[in-house]
């Protein structure tokens, strides 16, 4: 998610941020990234040459916060209280404060398609985080897709379980919609390149249309029609289809309910 944001950030000329990037492990992607915008990379927070850093945005495993923290504490000037931003699913405002204090902290919670300039991540704050910090958070993010501001941190576990995790359900819609196409007796590439066109144009629609997502598919479902034989299927008065659905989601919910614990 780090490497979705980094490139949804440098792909967007209107964010002016001097960025540095401390990761031992980079992936071709993300160093092909650094270098080509001329980003400062660090394989270690113990290299860092720098302290005079505004905000610092921890984009790790849940699983290392501790060891990372203690990293930042060691090798930043402590005399300063720092901005932090943590995207760091399950991961609570609280884990931080136990770090740093009274510094203002932001919990973010990105989507995938940050990447891609078309994301939306929801975002919280502790009772720290003043006018000037929160405009630069709304900043670094709505240059990468929309924003919303939760209230209640609880609340982020049920956008994590959603919004967090959703491109990976519309991807494995997509891919049912390939396969089943295959299995009926399209070629394997142009049943994929079929049902990524669908979802691809659908989203388009739903992004130009002020229209509710009900009233979207109720123009698509004719009388009688081909459209209204599935959804007879998808929606039936059992709610299979739905209930499966709201079963997984909270599943997530749940892990990410786990991991905050």
């Amino acid at each position: 998610m780090g490497g979705s944001l980094l490139k949804g950030l440098t792909s967007n000329n209107e964010l002016n941020f001097d960025i540095s990037v401390v990761e031992p492990n980079l992936i071709k992607d993300n160093y092909n990234l650094i270098s080509a915008n001329k980003i400062k990379h660090y394989q270690s927070i113990n290299d860092l040459k720098e302290t005079d850093f505004d905000t610092v945005l921890f984009a790790v495993k849940p699983q290392v916060i501790s060891e990372v923290c203690l990293g930042v504490l060691e090798n930043l000037d402590q005399k300063k209280i720092f901005s932090i931003i943590s995207i760091l699913a399950g991961t609570k405002v609280e884990t931080f404060e136990s770090y740093f204090g009274l510094s203002p902290i932001i919990r973010a919670m990105p989507n995938l398609a940050v990447s891609e300039g078309s994301g939306v991540t929801a975002l919280y704050g502790n009772n720290n985080v003043n006018k000037a910090f929160k405009e630069t958070t709304d900043k670094i993010f709505s240059g990468v897709g929309e924003v919303i501001w939760v209230d209640n941190e609880d609340m982020m576990d049920v956008v994590t379980s959603t919004s967090g995790s959703g491109p990976a359900y519309y991807f494995f819609l997509t891919e049912c919609l390939s396969l089943i196409a295959e299995d009926m007796g399209l070629s394997k590439e142009n049943a994929d390149k079929l049902s990524r066109q669908v979802a691809i144009g659908s989203s388009d629609i739903m992004k130009s249309s002020n229209d509710s997502l009900s009233s979207l598919r109720e123009k698509v479902t004719s009388k009688g029609g081909t459209t209204e034989a599935a959804l007879k299927v998808l929606m039936s008065p059992d709610k299979e289809f739905y209930n499966i659905f709201k079963k997984a989601i909270r599943e997530a919910y749940k892990r990410s309910k786990d991991l905050s614990n």
